[in-house]
């Protein structure tokens, strides 16, 4: 009686999903200010109704993990660029800062919080803290984004961005609330897995669309990578790129440490990943890769090293000093040497950010609002339609202050010296320190885990497993670890659901 009551439960709700969706379809015809809302809706009900069929008979905790991961990920997709060619300016921005676009993602991040929050609040005991150190620095940023709202030149605006960081914290402390350590297992997965979509979609958008996907440049490789449906900018394509390949390979090193797919399609990953990164000819990605690799020969020993150290020599001795002339081209991508070192206008933006800092010094003036209303409005730059500081750290002091870009400063630098201290201990994982390492470095020039979306829910998974408790207890086995390395008593409940999940995920 159990089966059939439990398929047809099943069925009842995926035509009671289906039956929204239609009807929020219909609304949506219909026309009026709620019009963009209701058919954001019956995307939203449409998608959620085949996602949870398919997940009803699978792995459990699917309303925990994959549901509310799958609606943060859906709402990082940027469409407005497909379809609407570029985003809102900031007047846009004051007079209407929730069109069609913003209902959808403000209606995946809403149910997404919503499950985040059930699975925080199930009365179901985890026996430890579900929160890390790191984790909590994290949220003490999120409340100062919060307490931002008093002094935000826009808090209407404010509180979206706000709301976009909560549900991510929410989702993530949700998930491990619910699963603990095999929540996190398979949140890194979805994430891979989003990364390599999203790779794969900006080739497929530069095949169908090559005048829109591959840009022309006055560079020695005359076209940069972008994506076209959805919209991914040239740098976010080779972070893309430069994650996926780093991650693969440290796979590919540390295999007994870690878990993934078969060696042959982390093979293929490894090339994909380097060739995207080429492609996109992102600089900073460039020394993102160099700084995962060297530090991936760290991990694998002194043999590698000296093995490197003496093919570098060679190849400086038999290319002498033209091997830099020769690379120049490439790094500069057709710019001079000065705009270069202005990193592509990045320095004017922070250099306009600081004074609209001043203004609110402590706070700051909202995330990613004054800097977007402020700060950006006011500059004449060539690019005309950036819709950020190109920095974390900056967007940070400006939208949240001396105090939330401390809070926020601790959180990371707390979780990267913990991945790196595991890393080191020669049984734990070391991919979260490969990961946190490139990270810092995409901190510097780009947005990261300041705002919501994608690299912050990869931050908060990877930041949930790094324990407190790790210095305090003994190591064990290699086998009984948590996903970043946190060492799991063998009577531990978490030890058997890493036992429980397959390997190749």
């Amino acid at each position: 009686m159990q089966g059939p009551r439990k398929l047809t439960g099943s069925l009842l709700a995926l035509i009671g999903l289906t039956l929204v969706a239609v009807a929020a379809g219909v609304a949506s015809s219909v026309g009026g200010p709620l019009s963009g809302g209701m058919a954001s809706l019956a995307v939203v009900f449409a998608a959620a109704a085949i996602i949870v069929y398919g997940l009803e008979r699978s792995r459990p905790g699917y309303l925990a993990v994959e549901m509310p991961v799958l609606l943060v990920l859906f709402a990082t997709l940027t469409l407005r660029y497909s379809f609407a060619g570029g985003p809102q300016s900031a007047a846009e921005l004051t007079e209407n800062p929730f069109d069609i676009f913003s209902l959808f993602q403000l209606g995946c991040t809403a149910l997404a919080a919503a499950l985040g929050l059930l699975a925080l609040t199930a009365p179901k005991p985890l026996g430890e803290r579900v929160t890390s150190r790191p984790v909590r620095f994290y949220a003490l940023y999120t409340g100062i984004i919060l307490l931002g709202l008093v002094a935000s030149v826009n808090p209407l605006l404010t509180a979206y961005r706000a709301f976009e960081v909560l549900a991510c914290l929410v989702v993530a402390a949700g998930a491990y609330r619910a699963r603990g350590t095999e929540a996190l297992m398979r949140i890194e997965a979805m994430v891979f897995w989003y990364f390599v979509a999203m790779a794969a979609s900006a080739w497929l958008g530069a095949i169908i669309f090559p005048g829109i996907g591959l840009e022309r440049i006055n560079s020695p490789i005359p076209f940069r990578l972008a994506g076209v449906l959805p919209r991914i900018s040239f740098n976010s394509v080779g972070t893309f790129g430069c994650l996926i390949a780093l991650w693969s390979l440290a796979r590919l090193l540390a295999k007994d440490r870690e878990w993934g797919p078969p060696r042959a399609v982390s093979v293929f990953l490894v090339i994909f990943g380097l060739v995207t990164l080429v492609m996109a000819q992102y600089r900073t990605g460039y020394a993102m890769l160099a700084a995962g690799v060297a530090l991936l020969l760290l991990l694998a020993g002194r043999r590698a090293l000296a093995s490197l150290a003496v093919v570098g020599l060679l190849g400086i001795g038999l290319l002498g000093g033209g091997i830099f002339e020769e690379a120049q081209p490439y790094v500069l991508r057709g710019q001079d040497t000065e705009r270069a070192s202005r990193l592509s206008g990045r320095v004017t933006y922070w250099t306009a950010a600081l004074p609209v800092w001043r203004e609110s010094p402590i706070f700051g003036a909202g995330l990613e609002t004054a800097s977007r209303l402020l700060v950006l409005n006011d500059l004449d730059t060539e690019k005309g339609s950036a819709s950020n500081l190109h920095s974390t750290w900056v967007e940070a002091l400006v939208g949240t202050g001396l105090v939330g870009v401390t809070a926020l400063a601790l959180s990371f630098l707390i979780a990267w010296g913990r991945s790196l201290r595991r890393a080191f201990d020669g049984a734990s994982r070391i991919v979260p320190a490969i990961l946190l390492t490139v990270l810092l470095l995409r901190t510097l020039t780009g947005g990261t885990i300041q705002g919501g979306g994608d690299l912050l829910l990869l931050f908060l998974t990877l930041a949930l497993g790094l324990r407190d408790h790790y210095g305090a207890r003994n190591q064990g086995p290699p086998g009984l670890r948590s996903p970043t390395g946190a060492p799991v008593e063998p009577h531990d409940h978490l030890a058997k659901a890493d036992s429980r999940s397959p390997r190749h995920s």
